[in-house]
C-alpha cells in the first residue's frame, strides 16, 4: 500500500463537522476524501497546484488544444475586441 501524508483538521464548530459528513455521504465518499478533494480544488484555484498533474500530461493537453484550434479555425472576431468587451463588463 502506498504511504499517505497525514494532516490534522481541527474544527471549532461541531455543526461544520456534521455538514462535512453529510455532504460526503451524499457523494458516497468518506469525510477525509471529501476534505482532501476540497483542499485540492482550492489549491488549483489558488494556482498552487497544477491541474494536469505532470509535465507529460500538460504537454499532451496543450498539443490537443492546438489541434482543436487548427480544426476550429478563427472565431471571427479580433482578440483586441474581445478584450475590450471584457473590460466593459
Amino acid at each position: 500500500m502506498a504511504s499517505k501524508a497525514r494532516l490534522g483538521l481541527y474544527l471549532h464548530d461541531e455543526e461544520i463537522k456534521r455538514q462535512i459528513k453529510v455532504a460526503a455521504a451524499k457523494r458516497g465518499m468518506t469525510a477525509t476524501d471529501y476534505c482532501a478533494r476540497a483542499i485540492e480544488e482550492r489549491l488549483i484555484m489558488d494556482g498552487e497546484r497544477n491541474v494536469m498533474g505532470t509535465d507529460k500530461d500538460k504537454v499532451a493537453f496543450l498539443s490537443h488544444m492546438d489541434k482543436l484550434r487548427q480544426e476550429i479555425g478563427p472565431i471571427g472576431i479580433p482578440t483586441a475586441e474581445l478584450v475590450e468587451e471584457g473590460r466593459r463588463r
